[in-house]
């Protein structure tokens, strides 16, 4: 009974300093004749806020590691965290990844928040993990590997390449490409052309005040309250249903 005391009261304190480690660093660069910026992260979310008559680059970057202590933190950073921002000729360059990633003995992400001057283009290399954009009034290009992306009150024109999860666009002005393996696509108030080459997963598609191109592969089509052309090159397997186009629907056989 003894012994057997001895290494409950050795264990336990081992769990308590074991277990999930924040730590939080701020990066800022000023947009003097930067005209762009270009956001490269690996695992994490990331959330990007269009700011009005601002003339800098914020970020906060909260580095979230599983299974390391305390006094092992510095290390970690050291060894596998890339965080910089910096300006390269015209752009603005965010990189936000893990370094000798086969060495890493612990679960990492960083979540990411960005703030820009609405005017910026943005063009975004993201590797897993949620995307929230709001407020930008320009060029927006997002090339993602998974995970959710929502884009509200955005001016484009907007280019996604998806890997899979479920893409969101609501209130957006300019034209906008969509390419997508897999996951739900939900969008609402374009006002401009929509272009979607889907690989499976539904699709709701309304209030589009343009033209609407579909490809599909897979999975149910919603198409509503269009105001010129509704093309649908390849329906794939799925529902069909279109209503309220003020234009022609032309469907590929």
């Amino acid at each position: 009974m003894r012994v057997r005391a001895v290494l409950v009261v050795l264990f336990i304190p081992v769990l308590a300093f074991a277990g999930s480690i924040e730590n939080t660093q701020h990066l800022e660069l000023s947009i003097k004749d930067i005209q762009s910026i270009h956001i490269i992260c690996g695992p994490g979310s990331l959330d990007v806020f269009g700011v009005e008559r601002s003339d800098r680059i914020k970020v906060t970057a909260a580095v979230k590691i599983s299974g390391i202590t305390q006094n092992m933190l510095q290390d970690f950073l050291d060894r596998h965290v890339l965080l910089s921002l910096k300006k390269r000729n015209r752009k603005a360059v965010l990189q936000s990844e893990f370094k000798n990633q086969n060495l890493m003995k612990a679960d990492a992400k960083i979540d990411l928040t960005v703030e820009v001057p609405k005017s910026l283009g943005v063009k975004i290399d993201d590797g897993s993990g949620s995307i929230f954009i709001t407020d930008l009034a320009t060029n927006l290009k997002i090339a993602d590997g998974s995970g959710s992306i929502e884009i509200r009150m955005t001016a484009g024109p907007i280019s996604i390449s998806d890997g899979s999860g479920k893409i969101e666009l609501t209130d957006i002005t300019g034209n906008l490409v969509v390419k997508d393996g897999s996951g739900k696509i939900n969008m609402g108030r374009v006002r401009g052309n929509v272009r979607i080459i889907d690989g499976s997963g539904s699709m709701t598609i309304k209030d589009i005040d343009g033209n609407v191109t579909v490809t599909d592969g897979s999975g149910s089509i919603e198409i509503s309250d269009v105001t010129q052309n509704v093309f649908i090159k390849d329906a794939g397997s799925g529902i069909l249903e279109i209503e309220g186009v003020k234009g022609k629907v032309v469907k590929r056989e």
